[in-house]
């Protein structure tokens, strides 16, 4: 049995917690992952996880060799892309993104970097929730309007920034009226954005003056490509990124600008030197001013 492969097993097994998270990650059956961690306790001559029906026990033999495993998979993946002498990527590129911002922004930009490494496999997840990067096997994360994660063990890209713009369509502010300070959309059908948390607020300014109101929600979704779709059916007033707006939409609240959204993109540390990462971060970094910075 391959050890390159157990080792990449016994990692994912003790971040995610458990063989069965393990085993999702890995797209392996959880036989298979048990059946690894015992050939490795064999080769090995030493115990590294105690099992039972309630948790692990990672052993002072386990926590040591976990460290080996992640320093020599790092460098791995270092060696393999220094020596390499055919440029091609290979391999699989799991991305995860928000169905509006992954339609709109990443879906053409890992066009560009699928034509440009034809072996290379990308796996792009669009889902409206936050992703278990280990649990779920992902590469990349891209997120909008989530600080990243307060953890050392990932990495943080700013991908892009915008603001998010009020707007109905013409026949629904002919019915209901114009509203020119953001305090009247209290009084309007609100097509909101749902998240975690309590009910959304929406901020806004105008020079020193800031306003913050809780719209009244006519009808809610977690994806904003859904909110424009109501506000084009004449539902009411949306607050939508300025990108997915076209004429066919109003503007409404002119002088008013709601706070800056940042949109990252999120991968483990141990990712740092892969060149699949590093292709993907190339790509859709591109045309955009970035930072990258490792989350406190």
């Amino acid at each position: 049995m391959d050890l390159i492969d157990q080792m990449q097993t016994y990692v994912r097994i003790i971040d995610a917690g458990s063989l069965s998270s393990a085993a999702r990650g890995r797209r392996l059956s959880l036989a298979a992952v048990s059946r690894q961690l015992d050939a490795l306790e064999r080769d090995l001559g030493a115990t590294l996880i105690v099992r039972s029906t309630r948790r692990l026990q990672v052993t002072p033999a386990g926590h040591r060799w976990y460290e080996h495993c992640q320093r020599l998979l790092r460098q791995l993946e270092v060696a393999r892309s220094d020596v390499a002498e055919d440029p091609e990527l290979r391999g699989t590129l799991a991305i995860s993104a928000p169905i509006t911002l992954g339609t709109s922004y990443v879906v053409p930009r890992l066009t560009a970097l699928a034509k440009a490494h034809p072996k290379l496999e990308i796996d792009l997840r669009l889902q409206d929730h936050v992703v278990d990067l280990l649990g779920e096997g992902v590469d990349l994360a891209v997120r909008g309007g989530i600080a990243p994660p307060d953890s050392a063990s990932v990495i943080a890209h700013r991908l892009t920034t915008f603001r998010r713009v009020p707007v109905a369509s013409a026949s629904y502010l002919r019915r209901a009226g114009t509203p020119r300070h953001p305090r009247e959309l209290a009084h309007h059908d609100g097509l909101v954005q749902r998240g975690p948390g309590p009910a959304a607020s929406w901020q806004f300014a105008r020079g020193d003056t800031i306003v913050e109101i809780v719209p009244r929600v006519r009808m809610a979704s977690v994806t904003p490509i859904v909110l424009r779709d109501w506000a084009l059916a004449n539902m009411g007033v949306a607050l939508l990124p300025e990108w997915l707006v076209d004429g066919r939409l109003k503007r409404v609240c002119a002088g008013w600008i709601a706070p800056e959204i940042h949109a990252w993109a999120i991968h483990r540390i141990e990712l740092r030197g892969a060149a699949r990462v590093r292709a993907a971060l190339d790509a859709l970094t591109s045309l955009n001013d970035t930072s990258a910075h490792p989350v406190p």
